[in-house]
């Protein structure tokens, strides 16, 4: 068809939706949207084969390509779509096992075939299998079309020697393959655009290497064509006159969640239906991995016997209750509607009305969708985080506000599906062993989430807490988010380009003869010697067991047979619940049993003691460590340390701690055994009173201030050690704790500030300040007396007066606890609290991981210094006279050589002293 009529039928096209857009706006969505909801409003067209005649003429097979490039730019469809590439484009040649980031090429120890490169000596998958192999995940054109270097397939003459040209036969040994009598998977616009589309019957064409049919017959069922042994036939009364489709013969629609989960996992749609799923393979592929069920049905009503369902009021998905769509946040990324700025434009540009028009947009629309930024595979990474996220539609400081601190800090660092998928409810896959194969020629699996069998409904589903592992963004910046991590065992061999998997038919022959385990596998494997492998035995355990498989793969001729192990992390990004049913305890992070920190278990056992690495290329950041249990089972655990994070109430410094501790609890064994010796030595040799006189030692704003500050201190020290350990207050709320401590830190703020200005404007300043001339030797008098002097009886080295009240030590100790300690630990709170205001200038000073543990180790000094300093002022004229002068203002202070205070001659006149009689 020219152009002109393709103008012509868009031109139709947007005038009839024009017609019918207010009605469609208007129109609420009922309980059936769920269901595709077919267009009404798309032209009728002719049914075109691959030559581009009318099927009606030729009897021939539909083509996708033909039909739907009547009015839009196929070409153009089928080179903007990751979904139809693959990982085609990015294909290189030159590794053992993996050639591509994408499907087409990247090896999946899941699925475990690999696809087989030019020169291989050993062919596993050539391109005509891998096809049939992932039918189920395929739309097709890229790989299905196209050659690994862009050509036609179908140019491709048969050569059992070229990996895309040849397959392996029943017996293992590669036959040729003819693309011209198979043809070639054309993309599939049916599979996304129609109501009902048949993808069994697609699937079913796909593996049985009818290729060229699969198209026409994802329209079985249509009542257009029906499948004979002739070939296929078309139902001439679907047709007008003109050949072309009646009007209801066959609706086209937007993707629904439906049409989507063909590929994807398993998607819900019926909600009075109760959801049933059993089973935990690869033929609900995201479902399998995850344990994520796309459902607006609540978990309560649906028949899957899961722990505590009664109690579960809420839906499997909020966003499938609410009615999205998937395509609501993974759209086409040249969609007038969900049209976004690029990364590049100015700042200052809010709007850019340089969009296309919908006409252009109907010719052609970019099938690369919106992604988000997943962990799975990293076919066109440009296109990572280019969706809806949930910032997109939701304000989560309005969200959150009434209830969570540091909103901003939060957002920023953890992913909104860290709390609002707090839990799966079906199961999902935890390990695949390949070194070994069961009766039917399956690895051992083991299933998470599910107490029995998965493939039997009435196991008990407990579902399972994904693990919280920090991804690393498009933008450069890190968030926690939620994961399942799926362990997998296989046995590896060198060849020339390196190391790979074992293929599947040598892996077979290694155990099997004759449809039967080989006798040496049986005397390996056989413990109970019944002759036959039950499941306890069919795992490699011990050196025999090993050394058994790796002889016969030595006999197949590969070389240095060896077990590996993998680590893959599955990202969830759906199954969300609302806020009532997510995290919202604080101390479910803010605890020593983090769900930051807390381990998820990798697999029941590692074959012959191997310990898997973890996958390599993936946006996750591996920091934690894989450790084994007494039992041998192997397990993930988190380190936040690793990936730069220090959660309060979690992360600890041990080293800081003890140290803390340790100065802690040195200054009161000293103080107790300090007190305690002048007790014993009054006891023994009492002392007579000394003289003394009552002065007026201190100012009411003095003593206001003092103890304004002594509280606030105290207050600040008691919520930090709850917020420090929540696990050992647990009686306490994490939250509040929180904000009492920045409120009185901020009271105590204010309250140095009024206290440096009256130090100031009073010159009271002085006696904070230590004079060079003779502090040493003075300093030396004072600590003399404190070891010595003061359990004799003598008299105090220094006189106390209104102006000069502190002795030497006292001024050092003051000195630095104003000048360095309290305003380090202001500081390095305040940057704390503000690290969500200004998480630049945190980061330049090395960010919470240090701010965090240093303000710990001044509070640990701070406490230090509050027994040293309660304990000093029982040295004064009595034990409770200096407490009685900072309450009263007066104190009883002692007299030197019978001199009164300030006079001339009094020992220590020129001495500058301070403090509550210390």
């Amino acid at each position: 068809m020219n152009l002109s009529w393709k103008k012509l039928l868009v031109t139709s096209g947007l005038a009839l939706f024009a017609l019918t857009l207010g009605l469609q706006v208007a129109s609420a969505r009922q309980e059936q949207s769920h269901q595709a909801q077919a267009s009404t409003i798309h032209p009728t067209f002719a049914m075109l084969d691959a030559r581009g005649g009318n099927v009606l003429t030729s009897g021939a097979a539909v083509s996708t390509i033909q039909t739907c490039g009547q009015c839009h730019d196929t070409d153009f469809i089928s080179s903007h779509s990751f979904h139809s590439d693959l990982g085609l484009a990015d294909y290189a040649a030159g590794s053992a096992a993996s050639a591509s980031p994408g499907l087409f090429g990247h090896w999946d120890p899941l699925a475990y075939r690999y696809l087989s490169q030019s020169g291989d000596e050993r062919l596993d998958l050539g391109t005509p299998e891998w096809l049939m192999l992932n039918a189920d995940r395929l739309v097709g054109g890229g790989p299905a079309a196209r050659s690994r270097d862009g050509h036609p397939l179908a140019g491709l003459a048969p050569s059992r020697s070229n990996a895309e040209t040849s397959i392996l036969s029943d017996n293992g040994q590669p036959q040729a393959w003819d693309w011209r009598a198979s043809g070639t998977l054309e993309m599939n616009c049916f599979l996304c655009h129609l109501e009902a589309p048949d993808n069994a019957a697609r699937i079913a064409s796909i593996r049985s290497g009818d290729f060229a049919g699969a198209s026409t017959a994802t329209l079985q069922g249509s009542g257009l064509v029906v499948s004979t042994a002739g070939g296929w036939v078309w139902n001439p009364d679907a047709f007008d006159l003109n050949g072309e489709l009646n009007p209801d013969a066959l609706k086209i629609q937007d993707p629904t969640n439906a049409n989507c989960a063909q590929c994807h996992g398993l998607v819900h749609t019926e909600s009075q239906t109760p959801l049933v799923y059993s089973g935990c393979d690869l033929e609900n592929s995201q479902t399998a991995t995850t344990g994520q069920v796309i459902a607006s049905q609540k978990i309560s009503d649906s028949g899957m016997n899961i722990a505590g369902k009664t109690g579960l009021e809420f839906p499997f998905d909020i966003h499938a209750e609410r009615q999205l769509k998937c395509t609501d946040c993974h759209f086409s990324l040249n969609n007038p509607v969900y049209e976004q700025l690029p990364a590049a434009s100015p700042s200052t540009l809010e709007y850019d009305p340089r969009r296309l028009e919908l006409s252009e947009y109907l010719e052609k629309p970019d099938h690369n969708l919106a992604r988000g930024q997943s962990s799975q595979y990293n076919v066109a990474p440009e296109l990572k985080g280019t969706m809806r996220r949930c910032e997109s539609c939701h304000d989560a400081q309005q969200a959150h506000a009434g209830w969570l601190p540091y909103v901003a800090r939060h957002m920023s660092a953890v992913a909104c599906e860290s709390c609002h998928i707090p839990r799966t409810y079906a199961p999902a896959i935890q390990s695949y062993d390949w070194t070994v194969l069961t009766p039917d020629g399956q690895p051992r699996k083991v299933c998470r989430g599910v107490e029995g069998s998965p493939d039997q409904i009435t196991s008990l589903v407990t579902g399972y807490q994904p693990a919280l592992l920090t991804r690393a963004n498009t933008d450069g910046g890190t968030l926690v988010a939620p994961y399942n991590l799926i362990t997998s065992f296989y046995w590896a061999y060198d060849d020339p380009n390196g190391a790979r998997p074992v293929r599947l038919v040598d892996l077979e022959s290694a155990y099997f003869q004759n449809g039967a385990y080989r006798r040496e596998i049986i005397a390996a494997f056989d413990g109970s010697g019944d002759g036959r492998l039950d499941q306890r035995e069919l795992v490699i355990d011990s050196a025999a067991k090993a050394e058994a498989v790796a002889g016969q793969l030595s006999a197949l001729g590969l070389q240095s047979p060896r077990i590996q192990g993998l680590v893959q992390p599955y990202s969830l990004n759906h199954d969300v619940v609302e806020g009532e049913y997510a995290v919202n305890d604080c101390r479910s992070c803010h605890d020593e049993d983090s769900r930051l920190t807390q381990s998820i278990k990798l697999s029941d056992y590692s074959p012959a003691g191997v310990t898997p690495v973890f996958a390599a290329e993936t946006n996750v950041n591996a920091t934690g460590a894989i450790v084994r249990d007494a039992g041998g089972a192997l397990y993930y655990q988190p380190r936040t340390a690793g990936d730069g994070l220090y959660v309060f109430g979690s992360s600890r410094v041990a080293w800081i701690d003890r140290l803390g501790a340790l100065l802690f609890a040195g200054t009161v064994l000293g103080a107790g055994g300090h007190g305690t010796l002048r007790i014993l030595v009054s006891r023994r040799h009492p002392k007579g009173r000394k003289r003394t006189s009552r002065i007026y030692m201190y100012q009411s704003y003095e003593r206001f201030w003092h103890w304004l500050q002594t509280i606030g201190i105290v207050i600040l020290l008691l919520t930090g050690l709850v917020i420090h350990r929540p696990d050992l207050f647990g009686v306490f709320s994490f939250r509040h704790m929180v904000a009492i401590h920045n409120v009185i830190a901020a009271i105590l703020a204010i309250n140095a500030a009024l206290s440096l200005f009256y130090h100031l404007a009073t010159g009271q300043i002085r006696q904070f300040l230590p004079r060079p001339y003779g502090f040493f030797d003075d300093a030396i008098v004072q600590a003399k007396y404190y070891l010595r002097g003061i359990f004799q009886g003598d008299g105090h080295p220094f006189a106390k007066s209104p102006d000069r009240k502190l002795n030497p030590l006292q001024q050092a100790t003051y000195f630095g606890l104003l000048n360095v300690l309290l305003p380090l630990q202001g500081l390095t709170g305040l940057l704390m609290w503000g690290a969500q205001k200004w998480p630049q200038l945190a980061g330049l000073l090395g960010g919470l991981p240090l701010l965090a543990p240093l303000h710990s180790l001044v509070a640990w000094t701070l406490a230090a210094f509050i027994v040293g300093h309660v304990y000093l002022t029982t040295t004064g004229a009595t034990p409770l006279e200096a407490m009685r002068a900072m309450i009263g203002g007066w104190e009883q202070v002692e007299l030197h050589g019978g001199h009164e205070i300030g006079k001339p001659g009094h020992k220590g006149i020129n001495r500058p002293l301070r403090g509550e009689s210390d």
